[in-house]
């Protein structure tokens, strides 16, 4: 796995725009072919579906120009980039152990759930 290196943010951050411009242009696309569904827009409206995916599309291209040109947004998300670069990452060993240890700790948890609720059946089919 590569380093995280600080000459590389333009890169991350225009592809991280880039990302949440497309997913606010799916959710728009999505949202008009709902409404579409519940007030029969497609009977209403000539080419629905190039219509609605035209609006997602230019809601997309919106967010991105509108991220892109906000000179705090950007400044903003260079910020985080560069925290991000301090990270310290932790290695395979240490997050194998990790992962034992919480499913061992799940293991346990579950157990104590299962004995707790066989008892508490059991003395509700003595008391009914």
């Amino acid at each position: 796995m590569s380093e995280i290196k600080s000459e590389d943010s333009k890169k991350w951050i225009n592809a991280f725009i880039a990302l949440a411009s497309i997913l606010v242009g799916f959710l728009f696309i999505r949202l008009f072919d709902q409404l579409g569904e519940w007030f029969d827009l497609e009977a209403k409206i000539g080419h629905f579906t190039i219509v609605s995916q035209g609006i997602g599309v230019l809601f997309g291209l919106g967010t991105f120009v509108a991220i892109f040109k906000n000179k705090a947004a950007f400044g903003h998300l260079d910020e985080v980039y560069q925290e991000l670069i301090k990270v310290i990452w932790p290695g395979r060993d240490e997050v194998v152990k990790a992962t034992f240890g919480i499913v061992i700790g799940l293991v346990i948890i579950s157990a104590i759930f299962v004995c707790v609720d066989f008892i508490f059946q059991k003395l509700l089919d003595l008391v009914y």
